[in-house]
């Protein structure tokens, strides 16, 4: 039986819906105000700091963070598109682009503007989110979640949804908006302030590796306001990302084969067609992990964590997984995020969602992020 996955890339309401064809069973098992200056020691030719982990900034400075915060308007969010990566080139693996591998994603903008602020989903985790970012000149989105840290200011995501492989280099003008629903930023809006993720996802497109933590700034919102017959926006600080939706813990080397949760905004179509999720709202699905390993040769994993049953299409890349979830408080322990989503059956849905396995080398990504204060 032929099995097939897709990467589990963003798109503001569809997003890459394509499947890629792999293996059967066997050696290859198939499977997307103010800022602070860094506290850790970052090379600006290399990215690379201490113990094998990448640091890219993306906005730090003062006027970085300004000129983000101007570009992504309430007009603009709504222009976001979807977003189908490609793998990294390297020894091991035959070079492939999305085009080649998978299908077109869907690029019809349907996505509302973030309106005035209101409640999210009553059952939505408030540290769940968007984030939102350029390459080239089209704007994308993946799914997110807020991760506690000293200095309350981390967000956990996919590589993919941080750093373009095709381009090797970061996205640009990435911001996260907690409790994103139905083109409401209830939270505010959060700008990157630099990206951490350990260097084999950037150096060789690794997807045991597809994982990021980024740091933001103090968050803002919109406020309308009328000047001469035009509407027009000024920015309104909303303080740090933490204080205002709270966050998971994180956890790593958790034995697989647990009870997780799994957030995101799925978006895309299934192999069949059908598009049951618009991406406007967080979706949640649950169940426990298998017992074992997957790989997926293409795209260098060889120790994903696979959840079955869980019907998620693209657009939940960068989704937090949930152990230890608490549905009245709305917290629990992050020990994954959503990287690929798999067709198991061959049938015309997707039934599974894997994330490369959080272990000491996560730890150490998450633990230099977390040093960094951001104001």
């Amino acid at each position: 039986m032929t099995r097939k996955l897709t990467l589990a890339a963003g798109g503001v309401v569809a997003a890459a819906s394509a499947v890629a064809v792999l293996w059967s069973q066997g050696p290859a098992v198939p499977a997307t105000v103010p800022s602070r200056v860094a506290t850790t020691t970052v090379s600006a030719v290399t990215g690379v700091s201490k113990g094998g982990v990448s640091a890219f900034p993306l906005a730090p400075s003062q006027a970085d963070e300004q000129r983000v915060a101007a570009y992504w308007s309430p007009e603009r969010l709504k222009q976001a598109s979807s977003y189908v990566p490609s793998t990294k080139p390297s020894p091991t693996t035959r070079s492939t682009t999305s085009a080649v591998e998978m299908g077109p994603g869907d690029t019809t903008p349907r996505a509302r503007a973030p309106r005035a602020a209101a409640p999210p989903p009553e059952a939505s985790p408030p540290m769940v989110g968007k984030v939102f970012f350029k390459i080239g000149d089209k704007e994308y989105w993946c799914s997110a979640s807020a991760v506690h840290s000293a200095h309350r200011n981390l967000v956990a995501t996919a590589g993919h949804c941080a750093y373009t492989l095709s381009q090797d280099k970061p996205v640009a003008n990435w911001v996260f908006i907690p409790g994103y629903h139905d083109g409401v930023a209830p939270s505010g809006i959060f700008v990157g302030h630099t990206l951490y993720m350990h260097e084999d996802f950037a150096g060789q497109g690794d997807f045991d590796r597809d994982y990021a933590f980024v740091t933001v700034h103090r968050g803002f919102s919109w406020q309308p306001y009328v000047e001469n017959g035009r509407l027009k926006y000024r920015s309104v600080d909303v303080g740090r990302l933490e204080d205002k939706v709270g966050a998971f813990r994180f956890a790593s080397g958790k034995p697989i084969g647990r009870p997780t949760y799994v957030f995101g905004y799925p978006a895309g179509a299934n192999p069949d067609g059908s598009r049951p999720y618009t991406g406007q709202t967080v979706k949640s699905c649950s169940g426990t992990t298998e017992k074992k390993f997957v790989s997926a040769p293409t795209w260098q994993l060889e120790h994903g964590v696979r959840l079955p049953g869980c019907p998620f299409t693209a657009g939940a890349s960068g989704g937090p997984w949930v152990t230890g979830y608490n549905a009245a408080t709305r917290t629990g322990y992050i020990t994954g995020i959503t990287s690929l989503t798999w067709n198991l059956s061959g049938g015309g849905r997707l039934d599974a969602v894997s994330t490369p396995y959080f272990n000491q080398l996560t730890q150490r990504v998450y633990a230099q992020a977390s040093k960094q204060g951001t104001g």
